[in-house]
């Protein structure tokens, strides 16, 4: 597409999910280009793991001098994203692009499993988080052309793509009831479709996110993408609660998606799409923009631009789920909202 190297160096850089899965090889390609990688990270022993991988590919000193871990931070607490905060107002350092890029789904569980405040996981962590993790740091990215905040949703948000028709499929009924089914009312839980509706929210609250900053003027570009089916081989990325209640199953499910049907995408090369949707020029939009990365052949992906579902594509909804999320908020006692 282009020379990464080129077109990106010495970005201050902040990506969820930068351990494993997608986001770890985002992590190496940015990293390759002298840029400062700065990654919250869960627990010692994630920390570790994650190291101990790099190190296979970067000299020590050069991880030191480019690589910055923001450890303790758990997202599914909003007890723990101030601490990303504090760390760049201590630093007194400031972004240039964010990467929303965490993000888990448990598939195969009949029953909820919630965070700290007592919100249903997925929308907690998929969500929740990032929505306040912005809210707090938008003070802190640079307002520039290049500036952008980059979130990885899925094309199984829209119930009419391959994926989002199969099984429960998402849908937010304007939210009635919302909050009762993602804080306590679980009667008919269903954690596939969780994780379609995160993926919904994720597009709602980036095209709203959007609309605030460029009423303000802002110069930072907004975009969603959806990576495609990819299945890593490690425990410890998006798959990994999956894989626990169903280890056959998914056995057999990746299998068939990897080498019968060749519908899946090589978690390598979606990191190397993310990077490069970091850097890309014709992506500095200063809006709102969706990328799907599409089948097109036997093993064969290729990114464009795509259209949202029509659920996501309703700017009233987007704005609802905008009140809803920061009313959940400030009723646990997060009021730091500057958007």
């Amino acid at each position: 597409m282009f020379d990464l190297n080129l077109m990106l160096k010495e970005k201050n850089i902040l990506i969820t999910g930068g351990n494993s899965g997608i986001g770890f090889y985002a992590t190496v390609n940015l990293l390759k280009t002298n840029n400062n990688l700065y990654i919250p990270i869960r627990t010692s022993s994630r920390r570790d793991q994650f190291l101990s991988k790099l190190l296979k590919i970067f000299d020590k000193k050069y991880l030191e001098k480019y690589l910055n871990l923001i450890e303790n931070v758990d997202l599914s607490n909003l007890e723990n994203i101030k601490i990303i905060e504090d760390y760049f107002i201590k630093k007194n350092t400031f972004i240039d692009i964010v990467i929303l890029n965490a993000g888990l789904q448990y598939t195969g569980s009949f029953y909820p499993k919630v965070s700290k405040q007592g919100v249903e996981l997925t929308f907690a962590v998929n969500h929740l988080a990032h929505f306040y993790l912005i809210n707090i740091l938008i003070g802190l990215i640079n307002n520039k052309k290049e500036s952008r905040i980059i979130i990885t949703s899925s094309d199984v948000h829209d119930p009419k793509s391959s994926g989002g028709n199969v099984g429960d499929k998402a849908g937010l009924n304007n939210l009635f009831n919302f909050k009762e089914e993602i804080t306590g009312n679980y009667l008919n839980f269903s954690a596939d479709k969780a994780y379609k509706n995160s993926k919904l929210c994720n597009i709602l609250f980036a095209k709203e996110l959007a609309k605030r900053l460029q009423i303000h003027g802002s110069k930072i570009s907004v975009i969603t993408w959806a990576p495609g089916l990819v299945i890593p081989n490690e425990d410890l990325g998006f798959f990994r609660y999956s894989k626990k209640f169903n280890i056959f199953g998914y056995i057999v499910f990746s299998s068939i998606a990897k080498n019968i049907l060749g519908i899946s995408e090589k978690v390598e090369n979606a990191g190397k799409l993310l990077s490069e949707i970091v850097s890309e020029s014709d992506f500095n939009t200063n809006n709102y923009l969706h990328l799907s990365n599409k089948l097109i052949f036997y093993k064969k992906h290729k990114l464009v631009k795509s259209d949202v579902s029509d659920e996501a594509s309703k700017s009233e909804l987007a704005l609802k789920l905008w009140n809803f999320s920061e009313e959940l908020c400030r009723s646990f006692g997060f009021v730091s909202l500057n958007i």
